[in-house]
């Protein structure tokens, strides 16, 4: 369903994808920025003098968990949302989110997308359009809801990026596949294993309420699952289309 017609409730978690018209996803330097412009999209707007090259430490830094300069940032507004699961994958990005304020969704998505478009087009001297004019989503209001779209958003969307095409064909060698999920840079799954702590991402404890539904009591249980997941994916496809592709 389009997101205009949705209205988000505070503290409502929901599932957002967003379409780009070109591969912008596949350049990590434009992975780097668009984290960057995130963390400002949700709590004002970009300071003054920030250069693309200080958008891309900065978006390294917050991937890592370390703080950026204050003045990167002019703070207008306590946090629009807290992200729960995130992915940048070729041409699109999902979060799994929970809005602070009613409908802060459609402010967030509007701000991140107009000010990263804009930098963008500016960098690579282009004056289309860099995303798509609808933005999708989905409330998710039960705990089944919240394991599989923690799971599609940082597990099954960021193995496209691994092996196109392996919903279709099935998951070549499992264990490589682990191993790029751990080291992928551009989802949440590094934090969720432990092996990072960014910046963008919120605490703990909110993040095991709303990820995890309770289902996994500690990181190598979640890990033991994902590698059965994956195991079992080997020779068989993938139906997940409803969840927004």
């Amino acid at each position: 369903m389009p997101y205009r017609k949705t209205f988000f409730e505070k503290n409502q978690p929901a599932h957002v994808v967003s379409r780009a018209l070109i591969d912008v996803f596949r350049n990590g330097e434009e992975c780097y920025r668009f984290i960057f412009q995130f963390y400002v999209a949700n709590l004002g707007k970009r300071g003054f003098n920030v250069w693309v090259k200080d958008a891309i430490k900065a978006g390294q830094a917050l991937l890592e968990g370390e703080k950026i300069p204050s003045k990167f940032v002019i703070k207008e507004h306590d946090p629009l949302v807290d992200l729960l699961d995130f992915s940048l994958v070729i041409n699109h990005y999902h979060f799994y989110l929970v809005p602070n304020i009613d409908n802060a969704i459609p402010v967030l998505i509007q701000k991140l997308n107009t000010g990263f478009a804009k930098s963008f087009n500016l960098t690579h001297n282009r004056k289309d359009a860099l995303f798509g004019s609808r933005y999708r989503g989905i409330l998710v209001k039960t705990e089944f809801q919240t394991d599989a779209v923690s799971r599609y958003v940082s597990i099954i969307n960021p193995l496209d990026v691994f092996q196109p095409g392996w919903r279709e064909r099935g998951l070549g060698d499992w264990e490589k596949a682990f191993e790029f999920l751990e080291n992928y840079q551009f989802s949440s799954f590094p934090d969720k294993i432990g092996k990072r702590n960014a910046k963008i991402l919120v605490t703990k404890e909110i993040l095991e309420r709303y990820s995890f539904g309770g289902s996994f009591e500690n990181i190598e249980e979640y890990q033991k699952f994902v590698k059965e997941f994956l195991k079992e994916k080997r020779n068989s496809n993938l139906p997940y289309q409803l969840f927004l592709e």
